[in-house]
């Protein structure tokens, strides 16, 4: 199945009561997420897309669209690019993302992800934009993963906190909202900078071991699945909070090993380690995860990809790319 995925057939459900084409906003553009969500809008004939992110665009080779380079942080920019774009949806996928670095930049951490969101979400509410805010498994301490959308949330570090406090700005703003909660996002895009999968990849292709944490459980997901699903919620007009995560819970040793074999790799290269032993400056959720019950429920026709079948398709990716 995986090689065959093509998210240009899947018609969810929710997709029913669509009774016109929409005009979707997607903030971030520029990264891997934002990348998946245009690419999905491009290769389809029923919404218009739009960009917005810091600096240049990197996607025209997708084709034409209008595009705003937009810092979140200001206000009245976020208010005059939604006034000049008049979108139907906002996915916001814009915000600080390097765990180490927003402990290190606590105040830029926190103008991208709390200001950040809190401004696109104040913008969307005042023009009746429904808006789907990314958001992360950290919000949770990974003690009693897999976690569902009700269960309580904790965050540790400075990353999870600033991300909690942003989907605490977007329900205070009122209006129409989702948040999409995911975890471990790999995928390919030829502008964007290495995920995890990827570095492990190079490392293994030069013949280099490469330490992973074994004591890390999460669910891998891959960027294209991920779009699909954001998507799908924000057609759907979901409301309130969503997990959006690769159907797969295991540790990064074990998905590392996994990965290893898809591509043909050494597995033997990989030497799991502590998570201790790397003295990071941000604490990392250990037992962790998200169960995807409830949207598998609501929206029944979008695959939810295994790690395996993820690695698969991005395999067929790279290859496709000459870049395998």
């Amino acid at each position: 199945m995986a090689a065959s995925y093509n998210p240009k057939r899947v018609r969810p459900s929710a997709l029913r009561g669509l009774v016109r084409a929409m005009r979707v906003l997607v903030t971030g553009s520029n990264g891997l997420l934002g990348t998946k969500v245009l690419e999905r809008l491009a290769a389809g004939a029923e919404d218009e897309p739009l960009a917005a992110s810091r600096g240049p665009c990197a996607n025209r080779y997708l084709g034409a669209f209008r595009f705003w380079s937009l810092d979140v942080v200001e206000a009245d920019a976020v208010r005059q690019v939604l006034d000049q774009a008049h979108p139907d949806l906002v996915i916001h996928t814009a915000a600080m993302t390097n765990v180490d670095a927003c402990e290190r930049e606590r105040e830029t951490a926190r103008g991208v992800n709390v200001c950040g969101a809190a401004n696109v979400a104040r913008a969307c509410a005042a023009r009746g934009v429904h808006l789907v805010q990314l958001s992360t498994e950290y919000v949770f301490d990974g003690t009693a993963g897999p976690y569902s959308e009700a269960d309580p949330t904790n965050p540790l570090g400075w990353y999870a906190q600033t991300k909690h406090e942003g989907e605490r700005a977007v329900a205070a703003a009122g209006g129409r909202w989702t948040i999409a909660r995911t975890t471990v996002l790999y995928g390919y895009a030829p502008h964007v900078r290495a995920n995890f999968v990827v570095w492990l990849l190079n490392k293994l292709r030069a013949g280099e071991r490469a330490p992973v944490v074994h004591d890390q459980i999460g669910s891998p997901t891959l960027a294209d699945n991920l779009a699909t699903m954001v998507l799908a919620l924000g057609r759907g007009r979901a409301q309130g909070v969503f997990n959006t995560v690769g159907g797969s819970v295991l540790s990064r040793y074990d998905f590392a090993r996994l990965a290893a074999e898809a591509f043909g790799l050494d597995a033997g290269l990989i030497d799991p380690i502590d998570t201790a032993s790397l003295r990071q400056p941000a604490p990392r959720p250990l037992r962790a995860g998200l169960r995807m019950d409830r949207f598998q429920a609501a929206f029944p026709e979008v695959p939810v990809l295994s790690a395996t079948d993820g690695l698969a398709v991005l395999r067929d990716q790279l290859r496709a790319a000459g870049v395998a």
